[in-house]
């Protein structure tokens, strides 16, 4: 069922200075659910309990950090990441606040975040990017967290490119 996605990894893993979290028991994610608040994507939740996380020169794919790799809770934790930019974009009224059905899963580089979509959201197990220059409107989006990882590692698939409103934009660069 997940052999794409192990294959992706598989190819991730030659990329310079990656690592993985190592796997977590059901009752752990189970947990990292209850404590988001929301049942996430059949394709995360086998990511999560057979790698944690992982990342990569360059790249970085939060997830379940436990209690063995604290070291790396900063850059990793899903739960982390999505309460940073929970604070940093519901705190300001010039951003449009990150979407509550789901989980911040990495960070862009340029300044903003891809979101995983919960299985009850009506986008259930989309991954979007919402950019902080467009004042935290999505700007593209992948279909499945799988398709996300491989973009990640590969180049494909490109992401669909989500209309934004440059109304808003306006409105804060005066």
């Amino acid at each position: 069922m997940f052999e794409r996605l192990e294959a992706i990894i598989q190819k991730a893993k030659s990329n310079k200075n990656y690592s993985e979290g190592g796997s977590c028991l059901s009752d752990e994610v189970q947990l990292f659910e209850t404590r988001l608040g929301v049942p996430l994507p059949d394709d995360y939740k086998y990511f999560i309990s057979k790698y944690g996380y992982c990342f990569w020169f360059g790249e970085v794919v939060c997830g379940l950090v436990g209690e063995n790799n604290k070291r790396y809770e900063k850059i990793c934790c899903a739960i982390s990441k999505n309460s940073y930019y929970h604070n940093l974009y519901n705190n300001n009224p010039s951003y449009v606040p990150v979407p509550k059905e789901g989980v911040v899963i990495a960070k862009w580089d340029g300044g903003g975040y891809y979101f995983l979509f919960s299985k009850e959201s009506e986008r259930a197990g989309e991954v979007g990017l919402f950019l902080t220059e467009t004042f935290g409107q999505e700007v593209s989006k992948f279909s499945s967290f799988t398709d996300f990882l491989s973009y990640l590692v590969t180049g494909r698939p490109e992401p669909t490119l989500v209309s934004v409103n440059y109304d808003i934009i306006k409105l804060h660069i005066r």
